[in-house]
């Protein structure tokens, strides 16, 4: 099984004046032809898919240029929210989308979304983590001690039912950092 991840596309964004929207879609195409030469399976798309919260007309027909050639591809793609998206916005349609293979989690609800994927042979569980504040995830588990992004993160994931057992991929976009042990 292949997989392909992407992060930080910041569709729509610009240079002072410069608009980098043509330059963009040029990479995208190329990464559409890498995703046919290699036979990729499956495309991560791990946040800040726009470069603001509120994205110009120009970011969002790019993206769905993008995401309607891997939906003709059969190519099954996981999206999530990053800081710089809007969760409302990067939802929109998502329901309709998941016929299509097309699965986006932008807004936390108290649980991991997980997907499942095979190939026949392998299977690999992938979980889907929006970009989440503290007080976000306070809200679904008052009764835990949540002050920082770490925090949240860490308390999403010991609530979350990961068998450690199987293949599992995190998808996520977050502040955090490791510590040495």
């Amino acid at each position: 099984m292949k997989f392909l991840h992407l992060g930080d596309l910041h569709l729509g964004r610009s240079l002072g004046e410069f608009d980098l929207i043509e330059d963009q879609k040029f990479i995208l195409n190329r990464i559409i032809d890498l995703i046919d030469k290699e036979s990729v399976d499956a495309v991560l798309i791990a946040g800040d898919v726009y470069d603001k919260s509120i994205p110009s007309e120009a970011a969002t027909c790019l993206l769905d240029f993008f995401l309607s050639r891997l939906a003709e591809m059969n190519v099954q793609v996981f999206m999530i929210s990053g800081n710089h998206d809007s969760d409302d916005r990067l939802n929109y349609g998502s329901v309709l989308f998941e016929s299509n293979q097309i699965y986006i989690s932008a807004i936390y609800d108290g649980h991991l979304d997980r997907h499942v994927i095979s190939d026949g042979e392998t299977e690999v569980n992938i979980y889907l983590l929006p970009f989440v504040k503290a007080s976000q995830v306070k809200h679904y588990f008052p009764e835990s001690d949540i002050e920082s992004y770490e925090d949240a993160v860490r308390v999403v994931l010991e609530n979350a039912d990961i068998d450690e057992k199987k293949k599992n991929i995190l998808v996520a976009h977050q502040f955090v950092a490791g510590k040495g042990e």
